[in-house]
């Protein structure tokens, strides 16, 4: 004959009408409102801090990114293994980093001038003389030996014409660098440029017959200056003409007349911009932030309400099973949220800033697109970090046993890394982080199957004989 089901377990049930069940779910729904509409307010409030909050891990990545940029292209500028203590100091310690610039050099000095007359007031300056900049690469020793060369031959040619401009010692310097071995140094080439600004500034050179261009053929830059200084002579257009003309003459070796400029080093602070692509992104933004912001601290609020209206029709030993495994939940998610705030950011995003830089390609953050990954990184995390409590739940309803959990744990490993691939963003790094602490949360769960406390079934001696 069956036994009588003992109902102790069933003790502090509360029997409860339809419209009663309907009556409290209104309650709860209006009290948990009511707390999502204040801490909505408060979300509002603390939007924008929050936004600073979570743009902190990308503004660290992105500091470290400019930093280590700056620091390999001034070691392969500088040809060094390693910057000057100076240099170092300049990127870590005072957080500056060089932008190179460009400087119109006729501007720079005639400002100079302008500002320190009396230091300055004896410096000659063209801007149309040659610079190194205007010698092509391997340009000086080939123009250096076309110059030797036309200075021994006997017929008239415009590199003999500019030949016989230069004085004696010049012409001793151009052929003793036209019979060096290798290309010209930085002292040979500071000569060849004084040798050429010499010839640039006579006159004689753009008047002589070898540099007179046939009729209809000469070019129109140059044709407009030849007109201007024969209405008036003016010795700057006469540089500006005389190189232009030595440019056309030797084009292998120098370049075509352009604006002179130094190159300089501007060193700026490490600024990390967040870009929008609309006006109103920034808004929506913020109002996201403010909603998420009021819906997590409203969660607690929100749950408690779910859970007086649940827990009016669950029996004793049903609320029980929440109370213990609840926690836990809870205290899995914020671990798991926690571990990718604290060390899984900074690594995947200098990973990922590392292999920009190895494709030589340019990073400006979307705040839109980076909030959503500081969202899903965290949440996958926290929602991974549960695998021990859906291991104990398979457990107990008998799906899963211990001995089937330690046996198979090779096809759990895969089955892990899999679920951290669809967890994560598409970075392997990322992948790695979450994958790892659930190896040992697997484990974990093995041991929690193993201690701890299982239900008693209230129905289980109910049909027993």
């Amino acid at each position: 004959m069956p036994k009588q089901v003992h109902d102790d377990n069933f003790e502090g049930g509360i029997s409860m009408s339809f419209g009663d069940h309907l009556e409290e779910l209104r309650k709860s729904l209006f009290k948990a409102l009511a707390g999502l509409v204040v801490t909505a307010i408060i979300g509002f409030v603390i939007a924008e801090g929050v936004v600073k909050f979570f743009q902190q891990p990308l503004e660290r990545a992105m500091k470290n990114y400019l930093r280590t940029r700056a620091e390999n292209k001034l070691e392969e500028e500088m040809g060094v293994t390693e910057l000057p203590a100076e240099i170092k100091s300049m990127l870590y310690d005072r957080n500056l980093i060089p932008e190179p610039l460009e400087v119109e050099t006729g501007k720079l000095i005639a400002s100079l001038k302008a500002s320190f007359p009396e230091q300055l007031q004896h410096f000659e300056f063209s801007v149309h003389n040659f610079f190194p900049g205007d010698i092509k690469p391997a340009g000086a020793k080939e123009l250096c030996s076309a110059l030797v060369a036309a200075g021994l031959a006997k017929e008239a040619t415009p590199a003999r014409r500019v030949w016989t401009l230069l004085t004696p010692d010049q012409q001793k310097q151009i052929r003793a660098l036209s019979e060096q071995k290798g290309e010209v140094d930085a002292a040979g080439l500071g000569k060849l440029l004084a040798a050429l600004n010499s010839v640039a500034g006579k006159r004689e050179l753009h008047q002589s017959a070898e540099f007179q261009a046939p009729a209809g053929k000469d070019d129109p830059t140059a044709k407009t200056i030849r007109e201007g200084l024969q209405a008036k002579f003016d010795a700057e257009q006469s540089r500006r003409l005389n190189k232009l003309l030595l440019a056309r003459q030797f084009p292998a070796a120098i370049e075509p007349p352009h604006v002179p400029m130094i190159p300089l080093a501007a060193w700026k602070p490490i600024a990390v911009r967040f870009l929008v692509l609309n006006a109103q992104e920034a808004f929506m933004i913020w109002m996201k932030a403010a909603l998420v912001s009021g819906l997590v601290l409203g969660s607690p609020w929100i749950f408690i309400q779910i859970w007086n209206f649940v827990a009016a029709g669950l029996y004793p030993h049903e609320k029980n099973y929440v109370y213990m495994y609840l926690p836990i939940s809870i205290l899995l998610f914020l671990g798991g949220a926690s571990l990718a705030y604290l060390f899984v950011f900074d690594p995947v995003l200098n990973f990922l800033f590392m292999f920009n830089t190895s494709m030589n390609a340019e990073f400006d953050p979307r705040i839109g697109e980076w909030l959503s990954f500081v969202l899903i990184l965290p949440v996958g995390f926290g929602i991974g970090f549960q695998l021990p409590l859906v291991m104990l739940f398979l457990n107990r309803i008998g799906i899963f046993t211990i001995e089937l959990y330690i046996q198979q744990w090779r096809i759990a490993i895969l089955s892990i890394f899999v679920i951290a691939m669809v967890l994560t963003p598409a970075d392997p790094y990322s992948m790695l982080l979450m994958a790892l602490p659930l190896c040992l949360l697997y484990v974990v769960g093995i041991y929690m199957c193993k201690w701890m406390p299982k239900g008693r079934n209230p129905f289980a001696e109910a049909y027993e004989v």
